[in-house]
């Protein structure tokens, strides 16, 4: 008979693959929805395909990598020696949960219309369950040589004391002072004059006798700057050279002899 396998996905990445693509990779690759897809990734082992033979159990674990996700191959048919014989008298707590982590994860998933087999969420018919049995509330889960020893701190607090009686570490804050008496207040009319209001002030009376209101329309025409006056200038004396002619002062004008470079540090090698 030939071997059988049965592929897994726990949720897991292969190293250097960030979580999102490969989410998104899984989906064009399975064609799932974003339900199947949370069920791929709850960390637990999820059933991809169901007893294939060894060259598509290969070709579903590279398809997988190549996504970037870390499939789990496992024989779904072991030999008959290899089983191990169940243990006889009565199983601990720490072996039952031990047994139920190696037992193989038959949970599976359904892809929807996609071209993956639909994975069985139930137990297989026949398989025996009689060894599986949650243990009562309150059970020790681990031995007394798997236990973490506690650590104890000798803490010193001679230093401490504890007062006979409460006080306060700090003085009382004085209480808020009484609000305002308002009982002599009252509001008056509308229009009254205020009695107190100090009316020893001279009231202002600028002088608008320069003022006066424009007639309505007025474009305030009459508020613009004037315009600007041309200079007054005498150009009877000047007049005008022919073009390319040069004036008296450009004749006159003596040329500014070039610098020669000097030369007495250079000499020649015969």
């Amino acid at each position: 008979m030939d071997e059988r396998y049965n592929v897994y996905f726990a949720g897991q990445v292969m190293d250097g693959f960030d979580s999102h693509d490969v989410r998104g990779k899984l989906a064009k690759l399975f064609n799932a929805d974003q339900a199947t897809l949370d069920k791929l990734f709850s960390g637990k082992r999820q059933l991809i395909k169901r007893e294939c033979d060894k060259a598509t159990a290969v070709k579903y674990k590279n398809a997988l990598e190549q996504a970037g996700a870390r499939p789990i191959i496992q024989r779904a048919n072991p030999p008959a020696a290899a089983a191990k014989p169940a243990p006889s008298g009565a199983m601990t707590a720490a072996e039952k949960i031990a047994a139920l982590a190696a037992a193989p994860d038959e949970t599976g998933y359904q892809a929807g219309s996609g071209s993956s087999e639909a994975a069985a969420d139930q137990p297989q018919a026949g398989e025996d369950t009689s060894g599986i049995a949650l243990a009562p509330p309150g059970t020790e889960v681990l031995r007394e040589n798997e236990r973490a020893e506690p650590v104890i701190r000798d803490v010193d607090t001679s230093q401490f004391t504890v007062d006979a009686s409460p006080e306060r570490l700090s003085e009382m804050a004085p209480p808020p002072p009484p609000p305002p008496d308002t009982g002599h207040l009252s509001m008056g009319a509308v229009g009254d004059t205020i009695p107190n209001l100090d009316t020893s002030g001279v009231p202002l009376s600028p002088n608008l006798e320069g003022l006066s209101l424009s007639a309505e329309g007025t474009d305030f025409s009459d508020c613009k700057a004037p315009e600007p006056q041309a200079p007054s200038l005498d150009l009877s004396h000047l007049d005008t050279l022919p073009p390319g002619d040069a004036t008296d002062g450009e004749k006159n004008r003596r040329p500014v002899p070039a610098a020669s470079p000097r030369t007495d540090h250079i000499s020649l090698e015969e």
